[in-house]
């Protein structure tokens, strides 16, 4: 058409289905080319000055490839250099990472122990050298379990595509760490994309390695879950999968990303086992999406003084707040400390502890507001202690007062019924969904300072009448909550998966 040029713009897009990234043109329409000028009139003349700088014909000359529909050398490498550091596959073997040409682990004859299951675990939450103090409760469960060779994948978030790192840390006692730094843009931007994208590297070396696990465990839903999909579909054999729910993280994605649900209906569709974490969490879940219950099972977290059945002491008149100074707003310290200092008003003998550390604008912080609610005489911020320590210390107090905001599970909460004193915890978060038939604390509604307070007089009045009948509960607290209990189900669970993934594989 006369008076009209086209401008390709080559982008970097993701594929809707796998996740693949792909090189696409775009077309826009000009009016004037790229090496025309518009006089006065109106009418194109053409450039007929020669080009003497050699940077500026380069320019010229990367312009005309690109309108002509090639791509530079030095664009190839641009973005060559942009799939390595986001773990893309690059564009010579995108092919290789589609379903329908993949090589599978039956093609390459590999070697698998009979003897010793593999279990390869997916977690954001377990502790590696190269990431920052995180919880150690995945990690209790992974090495609670002796009989099985364990591979487990820390994954780490970073926005930045050029702190992405794959390490492999070696094995110790039976577990194979592997600490992985993935890209992905905040606040859950391509979530989907992006988990694909892990699981596409966890693949690759499973491949390089000529490692065949029986079990992939997810150990957050909305999360690892989509990756340990991903897996169990394009292994090229079949993988058992495992799936944690853990409220505080999985309920962002299920109730504020609709779009996910579909996504998150397969994952539960395809779990062989489904363990809740967060029991306070179970309802909502099975209100958004349909899965069986002969699927699903409670999986506390393993706290480490459950060794011993609790036991009764006498108390001092003081409460106690376990927590991290840095987190003090999700765990609800400031409402704690307002109904407290209402609560002092009619109760001047008993006190409150503050057990915990954080950096320290966030111990200033705390201490103005205790300076603020005029309370200096009553409450002292012990700091931090070790976990003998609070052990020690624990049966004590009064009580223990940490009515938190969307916590997953609270581990403070079963070192301090094992300790063998009451707690007051939030209702619909942390431990809530564990205790509905033991007399063992009081819950209230997160934020409410006048349930709190209610709470406080609550546990110190009928303080002895908690503590009988936490000590008469210890058989049924131990049940649910003993490390050596917790163990053996997921054994059970883990040795059930490998027995079945054998027969499979030995089946014609």
């Amino acid at each position: 058409m006369p008076g009209a040029y086209w401008r390709t713009t080559w982008t970097i897009s993701c594929r809707a289905r796998n996740g693949d990234v792909c090189i696409e043109p775009r077309y826009s329409r000009m009016d004037e080319p790229w090496c025309a000028t518009t006089g006065s009139s109106g009418a194109r003349k053409s450039t007929t000055k020669p080009v003497t700088n050699p940077s500026r014909r380069q320019a010229i000359k990367r312009t005309r490839a690109r309108d002509a529909g090639t791509i530079t050398p030095r664009r190839k490498r641009c973005i060559n250099r942009f799939r390595r550091r986001a773990c893309l596959p690059n564009r010579a073997s995108r092919a290789g990472t589609r379903i329908e040409n993949r090589t599978s682990f039956s093609d390459r004859s590999v070697p698998q122990n009979v003897e010793r299951p593999l279990i390869l675990h997916l977690s954001a939450d377990y502790p590696s050298p190269h990431r920052g103090p995180t919880t150690t409760a995945v990690k209790r469960l992974v090495e609670g379990i002796p009989e099985a060779d364990h591979l487990v994948v820390s994954l780490f978030r970073t926005s930045d595509p050029r702190k992405v790192r794959f390490i492999d840390c070696g094995t110790q006692n039976g577990v194979r760490l592997i600490a992985y730094r993935y890209f992905a843009p905040p606040m859950g931007m391509l979530l989907a994309h992006c988990m694909r994208a892990v699981a596409r590297r966890v693949l690759r070396f499973l491949e390089t390695e000529k490692l065949r696990p029986s079990t992939v465990h997810a150990h957050k839903f909305a999360f690892e879950g989509i990756a340990a999909l991903w897996l169990v579909d394009n292994c090229g054999y079949e993988l058992r999968m495992l799936v944690s729910v853990r409220g505080e993280a999985d309920q962002k994605v299920l109730l504020y990303k609709r779009t996910y649900r579909r996504l998150l209906q397969r994952i539960a569709d395809r779990a062989d086992l489904i363990y809740h974490v967060s029991a306070w969490f179970r309802p909502t879940m099975n209100r958004y999406l349909d899965i069986s219950p002969s699927k699903q099972t409670l999986l506390p977290n393993i706290v480490a003084n459950t060794t011993t059945p609790p036991a009764s002491h006498p108390a001092e008149p003081r409460f106690v707040c376990v927590l991290n100074l840095d987190i003090r707003k999700r765990k609800g310290l400031r409402d704690v400390l307002v109904a407290y200092a209402e609560f002092q008003k009619t109760h001047p003998n008993i006190g409150l502890d503050i057990i915990g550390h954080g950096r320290p604008e966030s111990v200033d912080d705390v201490t103005r507001q205790v300076r603020d609610l005029d309370l200096e005489q009553n409450v002292r911020l012990i700091g931090r202690l070790s976990g003998e320590e609070l052990f020690v210390r624990l049966p004590s107090y009064l009580a223990l007062v940490l009515p938190s905001f969307n916590e997953t599970f609270g581990m403070v909460y079963v070192e301090a019924l094992f300790a063998g004193i009451p707690i007051l915890y939030g209702r619909g978060t942390g431990i809530d969904g564990y205790l509905e038939d033991l007399l063992v604390g009081v819950a209230v509604t997160p934020g409410k300072t006048s349930e709190i307070l209610q709470a406080l007089g609550e546990l110190s009045g009928n303080n002895t009448a908690y503590r009988e009948a936490i000590s008469n509960a210890r058989g049924i607290l131990f049940e649910r909550f003993a490390q050596v209990n917790i163990l053996n189900r997921y054994r059970a669970d883990l040795l059930d998966s490998h027995a079945h993934s054998t027969q499979a594989a030995q089946t014609p």
